[in-house]
């Protein structure tokens, strides 16, 4: 099922398609990258974060989600016939941002070192200094120690459409407030990625990214990662939350949402809007552009639809 529901121009992109799914399966090959426009793809990892970045032949992953959600990054993957990352940044180091990518990288048979492992060109984070005493980490540094690097502040890359800049480097000492900030163009769509950090870390890299049309929620919509003044400076159309369905810490904030009351919210999941009521005040703060996904969120930037932005919420199975 296609449905098409027209927009009123609010962002900087002249059109911005959104595309859904519940059950973003992709179970058949996906297109030849040639074929699709820049996008970019919010893989629903559940309570973690992963995000795809593809123009033409050039592909960034910002985070790898959970272990368990490893699989739903490798179908991502296979949709778009991609069998090269040419950078995978890993905001921080926590294992809900970390925890995929040593699964991921060993392709989808999941045998490391056969045909179709995914080739994995460069690999940035926030440094491995005092990390997590985690199995993710473990996994990573043994995996990818002598190929990962930490970029400077200020550091930009740039690949076929797709540029970036890292806008914030977090001080410390908790690891949410060590990651990475990311300004990340697909062109013509611009985001801001926070990864964890807390308000007033997300604040300056706000501040030094500019407006953009999409924000992605620092935290998972928690209220530590959010002030008024983060999102008037981001200035984002769109916002998206990725948080899993009935997490336990009751993500996304209802304060967050409320201050977005009148803006696009675009939920991959979120926790206290089922009957338990286990969150009070979340069902109750979501706003009428507020939109709880459950699923994968693809955005494409059509530069052609000069005259309004649309919304595609497109339903389907395996």
């Amino acid at each position: 099922m296609l449905e098409r529901l027209s927009r009123s121009p609010r962002g900087r992109v002249p059109g911005l398609f959104l595309f859904f799914s519940l059950l973003l399966a992709l179970a058949q090959p996906g297109p030849a990258r040639a074929t699709e426009p820049p996008l970019l793809h919010v893989i629903d990892v559940g309570q973690g974060s992963a995000l795809l970045a593809l123009a033409g032949d050039a592909a960034v992953m910002i985070d790898s989600g959970p272990a368990a959600a490893a699989e739903a990054i490798v179908a991502a993957l296979d949709r778009h016939g991609i069998r090269r990352v040419d950078l995978w940044i890993h905001t921080h180091l926590d294992a809900d941002h970390l925890g995929g990518v040593t699964r991921v990288a060993d392709g989808v048979d999941g045998v490391r070192g056969s045909a179709d492992d995914l080739e994995i060109a460069a690999l940035w984070d926030r440094g491995i200094d005092d990390p997590p005493a985690t199995i993710a980490v473990a996994a990573y540094l043994d995996r990818f120690g002598g190929a990962r690097r930490a970029p400077a502040f200020g550091e930009r890359w740039s690949l076929g459409g797709i540029t970036l800049e890292v806008v914030g480097v977090g001080p410390g000492p908790a690891e949410n407030a060590r990651g990475l900030a990311i300004r990340l163009t697909v062109s013509p769509i611009t985001v801001l990625v926070l990864g964890d950090l807390p308000a007033a870390e997300g604040t300056l890299a706000a501040a030094r990214a500019g407006p953009v049309d999409v924000l992605v929620a620092s935290h998972h919509g928690s209220r530590d990662g959010f002030t008024p003044e983060l999102l008037a400076l981001a200035g984002a159309s769109t916002v998206v939350i990725s948080a899993g369905m009935d997490n336990p810490h009751c993500h996304p904030a209802p304060e967050l949402l409320a201050w977005l009351a009148d803006e696009r919210v675009l939920l991959t999941g979120a926790a206290g809007l089922g009957p338990d009521g286990r969150c009070p005040g979340l069902a109750e703060s979501m706003g009428p552009e507020h939109l709880l996904v459950a699923g994968d969120l693809l955005l494409v930037g059509d530069p052609a639809a000069a005259s309004h932005a649309q919304l595609h919420h497109v339903t389907g199975g395996r």
